[in-house]
């Protein structure tokens, strides 16, 4: 262990699952648009499994590239533990196979991230992504410590993903123990990085050789995909999934032009979404899509229904979807 300072189904390329081989073995990865789906909830504030599957559905038919359940954005520390493997169960079964989803286990007792990471693979998810554990402060050694225990009860081929978003959690996985861990365990495939900073999105790309980095700042998916990095996980795609995929296609295509033209469109839209952090507002300009979500589960707060609908009425404005 280094010290504090330092520790730190193959599917066709128009999809985002590309296989990896380190250590003689062939890893998952995700690349593209991914989408870290809202929890839908009905009017009694029970998980709308309906909606749920609609919601699948939607994206998939826009042609985002993976679904990535029970993140923040799906509100997974105001889930049960039940409701958490419920959302995964569905997402999983709705899917079916035709993108890949990867679901989020992280929580703030490293017994239930080991208990959904067991969960995603016996339901058969196409992988795991884990954000620190939250709350508490926590040194290098513990996060490392975190991530080897879920390590521990998933298979050595099944890819997890790292999730950092210190200015939620209070813990920063610095690029050292990225690195530390991508080079110890070739199933920590990547890392989701929500910072909005290009720079440590290059340490991160430099943790180990073909080392999956996705950005979680829409913002900077064209500047993420030009600097090598796979894709963005992107809650503003919910809202106009064509959109982000099309700045994927080109910025992955080396068409710079149309890509920073995209990408500008992009912004745009997840400057008016608030850059995601208003769940309600994103809950209320899905359904705005046609595809009813429900609203928010306390304390969060819920968005003014006359702001929303300004908003959703300058993105309509923008002729995205």
């Amino acid at each position: 262990m280094v010290g504090d300072a330092e520790k730190v189904r193959k599917k066709s390329t128009s999809l985002t699952i590309n296989n990896d081989a380190l250590g003689g073995l062939l890893v998952k990865r995700l690349k593209g648009i991914v989408v870290p789906i809202v929890t839908p909830f009905d009017d009694s504030g029970r998980v709308d499994i309906e909606a749920l599957q609609n919601l699948c559905e939607y994206l998939i038919e826009n042609g985002v590239h993976g679904i990535y359940p029970c993140g923040t954005t799906g509100e997974a520390v105001l889930l049960t533990m039940e409701e958490r493997k419920t959302v995964a169960e569905v997402v999983v079964r709705e899917v079916n196979g035709r993108i890949p989803v990867f679901v989020h286990v992280g929580a703030a007792s490293t017994q239930e991230a080991m208990d959904l990471a067991r969960h995603a693979v016996e339901i058969g998810a196409d992988g795991i992504a884990a954000v620190t554990p939250y709350y508490f402060a926590l040194s290098q050694s513990a996060l490392i410590r975190y991530y080897e225990q879920i390590i521990s009860v998933i298979p050595s081929d099944f890819p997890l993903y790292l999730y950092n978003i210190p200015g939620y959690t209070g813990n920063d996985i610095a690029p050292a123990t990225a690195a530390y861990l991508a080079r110890k365990h070739s199933n920590i495939v990547g890392i989701k990085n929500t910072m909005a900073d290009i720079l440590r999105a290059q340490e991160y790309l430099e943790c180990r050789e073909g080392f999956s980095v996705l950005m979680g700042n829409d913002m900077l998916t064209a500047m993420g995909v030009m600097m090598g990095c796979d894709g963005t996980v992107s809650a503003s795609a919910q809202v106009a999934p064509h959109l982000f995929v099309k700045l994927y296609d080109a910025a992955a295509a080396g068409d710079w032009e149309l890509a920073l033209a995209l990408q500008k469109q992009a912004a745009e839209v997840t400057r008016l979404l608030e850059n995601g952090t208003n769940i309600s507002l994103c809950k209320y300009a899905i359904a705005h899509r046609g595809i009813p979500v429900g609203d928010i589960r306390e304390p969060l707060e819920r968005v003014c229904r006359k702001k929303a609908a300004e908003v959703m009425t300058k993105i309509d404005e923008l002729g995205v979807c």
